[in-house]
């Protein structure tokens, strides 16, 4: 098999990539930043946080998935052991990343119900948990090989990116990778996206598959029909706190299951569409809480309009955000492009550099 993307294709992009470094070390550093923040003014740690980072990575994962990937804090400090040389490099097999795509998930679905007990409100709290992701990920950056133990396995965003990101808008250079040493195959950063899952085709990446694709959109909905609550009472609640959240997540595996039975050949729209009802119901719940049109007793606004604009204009801002999502994500016609353009290979690899 042939690379493409000679290194004289690669060149021009070396002033672009140069950008895309220093801006990833300026994220990183930010990271850090928000981190003390969180220690230091809870309140307004959890507002950045939560309030203003959180409700753009959605939208950016649709649009442009490879920004996010090029800028990740946590990404980047999973890759520090391989660049201040002291990273075992383990190759990890396709079916381990596979067991690690399925914990991802599982990881996804276990932290976000707390945040209406713990995360929503309390500083600290997000910042050790942040903390806590941070050594997972320096440690799988330690143990395996590049990208390949935490951006491409364990890292709870991954999923969200494989479900949303498809038909991204455009492909940037790998801030990451400066050459291709195949640590994931396939990779997911230069592989042309046409469904979350292109790995090979067993129990576990089924298993993951179906649990994110057939749950997410009833999982969102369910979370976002449950509150806030405060102190201990939260923890009395967690029947509440996971229960909302797992039946959605039942009813929507349902209809994904009867959707794929009776319109198999369809299977590509019928993820496009799932994908759509997860990001759309993120939107249609949280823009109207950001803005204090919130109906739950929560922790999620940013600034209260509900007295300075009419109640129809969120409505009608919410339904645009839909039907965009619709447009892009099942209408559209998407380029067959990647997340970002591969580097060259590293003779040895087993292709031609």
């Amino acid at each position: 098999m042939t690379q493409n993307h000679s290194q004289s294709s690669f060149l021009p992009m070396s002033r672009s990539l140069m950008f895309w470094k220093i801006f990833q070390v300026i994220c990183w550093l930010a990271g850090i930043a928000l981190l003390l923040v969180m220690f230091v003014n809870p309140s307004t740690g959890v507002m950045i946080f939560w309030n203003i980072l959180i409700p753009v990575a959605p939208a950016l994962l649709v649009i442009g998935t490879g920004v996010w990937r090029n800028v990740c804090p946590l990404g980047t400090t999973a890759l520090l052991p391989d660049r201040l040389g002291f990273s075992k490099k383990i190759k990890l097999s396709s079916k381990m990343q596979a067991v690690l795509h399925l914990i991802a998930v599982l990881l996804l679905l276990l932290i976000i119900p707390l945040r209406h007990v713990l995360f929503n409100q309390d500083g600290q709290a997000t910042a050790l948990i942040i903390l806590g992701l941070g050594v997972m990920a320096m440690f799988t950056g330690f143990m395996f090989e590049r990208k390949s133990g935490w951006c491409s396995g364990l890292c709870p965003v991954h999923p969200v990116e494989k479900l949303y990101g498809s038909g991204v808008a455009f492909s940037l250079p790998n801030a990451h990778c400066s050459e291709c040493v195949r640590c994931s195959v396939p990779c997911p950063d230069s592989t042309q996206v046409s469904k979350p899952f292109l790995s090979q085709n067993n129990a576990v990446t089924k298993a993951t598959e179906l649990v994110l694709l057939g749950c997410f959109p009833g999982y969102v909905w369910g979370w976002f029909h449950t509150p806030d609550y405060t102190g201990a009472e939260g923890w009395s609640r967690l029947n509440i706190v996971y229960g909302y959240p797992l039946l959605g997540a039942a009813a929507s595996l349902l209809i994904y299951f009867l959707l794929n039975w009776f319109f198999k050949k369809h299977n590509k729209v019928i993820i496009g569409v799932f994908a759509t009802a997860a990001v759309s119901c993120y939107y249609w719940f949280r823009l109207p809480i950001l803005f204090g049109f919130g109906k739950l007793e929560t922790h999620g606004m940013l600034v209260d309009l509900s007295n300075t604009i009419p109640g129809w204009s969120i409505t009608a801002f919410t339904s645009l955000t839909t039907l965009f999502f619709f447009w892009w994500m099942v209408i559209r016609k998407k380029e067959r492009i990647s997340w970002s353009v591969r580097p060259r290979y590293v003779r040895g690899s087993g292709l031609i550099s």
